[in-house]
């Protein structure tokens, strides 16, 4: 009986209806764990096929950041190369080929052709090439690689890899600006304080910046982090003229574009595309807006992305893509799903639909910020 009712629940929650017997804050602790139990009901039954069949489209591009070696060391803020591998298997097995942004377009344009997936990397992270790359090469598999200029040239303030640094050398952390002290003992308290932190964050540049009195009552340098983690000039020339490489454009400074004007978001996505372009010698066609979501990022970005000169931009909203989206190519939807830990059932519903079908309570399923 406790599971028939369970199973009622989520088919509830599922078609898109609260329970309302629960007290909204009890019920908005309660979803994602009612939401990750039903994408176990549906993988298991094999549901989540028929159910996401609607959100499925012609191609899905994935987002990864970092590829770590460790990813409990690292407080599961990326994956390592294991988890990649079975994410390629399970595209494949999915009947998706793996091509570049140029192709994949190119089928978008033409129904008949064979369903794809994209495989994107934010950031210019070593790990990429070191961790990453050897993955694909064994399927073959091409790469985007979004790279801000900042992070190339060790001029990017990186707040996440600080806060990341921070939780990780203390067992105690403090944030002034949130009037807040976090126990960060042991992993499971630093992986919550670190996303509790980045929540409260959101789409703040001020809020961001506000840690950075924290990183120096701590003793990290975030510079140093970058040169230890990120890829330089030369690295990301060389990494680029690989096969399987290609190079994108992630702004300037890797700020939240939505906190700054008009003239500010042209020169964080024109000064990029100039940089990279003048580094690698070849044409820089695609954009990953950093964060990406539909409050850091929209309407605006995209018209200033469309007239710097960009063929297509990502967005980090979750959905797959449909031809349609070639109306508005400057706000592609990708997944993030190169973090950990991540269940079988997790990575089956956002390959067949399901996450996009449950994330909308069964709304539209083609995904835009217009």
């Amino acid at each position: 009986m406790y599971l028939l009712n369970n199973l009622r629940r989520v088919w509830r929650e599922l078609r898109g209806e609260p329970l309302h017997v629960l007290p909204n804050k009890t019920w908005s602790i309660a979803k994602p764990k009612l939401s990750k139990f039903g994408e176990e009901v549906a993988h298991r039954t094999g549901i989540g096929r028929v159910l996401g069949q609607r959100y499925r489209g012609a191609g899905v591009a994935l987002m990864f950041h970092e590829i770590h070696d460790d990813v409990d060391a690292e407080l599961r803020t990326g994956c390592d190369v294991a988890q990649l591998t079975r994410i390629i298997e399970a595209v494949l097995a999915e009947g998706r080929e793996i091509v570049t942004i140029e192709e994949g377009l190119r089928r978008l344009a033409d129904p008949e052709s064979r369903p794809f997936a994209l495989l994107t990397f934010d950031d210019a992270y070593r790990d990429n090439w070191t961790n990453a790359l050897p993955v694909l090469e064994h399927f073959n598999a091409p790469l985007t690689l979004f790279a801000p200029t900042g992070m190339i040239d060790r001029s990017i303030y990186a707040w996440w890899l600080g806060l990341r640094e921070v939780i990780k050398s203390f067992d105690n952390v403090e944030v002034p600006a949130m009037e807040k002290k976090f126990t960060t003992s042991d992993l499971a308290s630093k992986a919550a304080s670190m996303r509790q932190i980045a929540g409260w964050i959101g789409t703040s540049q001020s809020r961001a910046d506000a840690l950075e009195d924290v990183f120096v009552q701590s003793g990290v340098s975030v510079s140093e982090i970058v040169e230890r983690v990120a890829m330089n000039a030369q690295e990301l020339k060389r990494f680029s003229e690989h096969r399987l490489v290609t190079i994108g454009a992630h702004t300037q400074t890797h700020r939240f574009l939505s906190n700054l004007d008009d003239e500010s978001v042209v020169r964080e996505l024109s000064v990029n595309k100039a940089f990279l372009e003048d580094l690698l010698q070849v044409p820089v066609k695609y954009l990953a807006y950093p964060y990406g979501t539909e409050t850091a990022c929209g309407a605006r970005e995209a018209d200033i992305a469309e007239n710097v000169g960009f063929t297509a931009s990502f967005t980090t909203r979750p959905g797959h893509l449909f031809a349609d989206h070639l109306n508005s190519p400057q706000l592609l939807p990708r997944i993030d799903i190169g973090y950990a830990p991540q269940s079988a059932a997790a990575l089956a519903s956002r390959l067949n639909g399901l996450h996009r079908a449950m994330t909308t309570n069964f709304g539209e399923p083609m995904a835009t910020l217009a």
